[in-house]
């Protein structure tokens, strides 16, 4: 019976190792952007051309304007108003 000293050698997959490699740079990138990134603040994100909040409130607006203009009166109605039509059997239990 012979006697083996050296044993097989492990060969080392690097696909495996690559795959296990990216998989931990992608989750450890989504955990630091998730939690430990800086949070932009909206003065960054909104551009100045924006008007203020107090400029848009004191805009008027004039419903009896817009209904008594000539343009407002000149549109015409393609579709007709909708009806209250039949709503189901009498009685439902009733066999078909």
């Amino acid at each position: 019976m012979a006697i083996v000293l050296g044993g097989e050698e492990r060969q080392i997959n690097w696909k495996i190792l690559a795959g296990i490699l990216a998989a931990l740079i992608v989750i450890g990138g989504g955990i630091y952007f998730l939690f430990f990134a800086p949070t932009p603040v909206i003065e960054v994100i909104a551009p100045p051309a924006v008007r203020s909040t107090s400029e848009l409130s004191g805009i008027r607006f004039d419903p009896a304007g817009v209904v008594n203009s000539d343009s407002f009166k000149s549109l015409r109605r393609y579709i007709d108003r909708p009806s209250v039509g039949e709503a189901g059997r009498a009685n439902p239990f009733i066999s078909f």
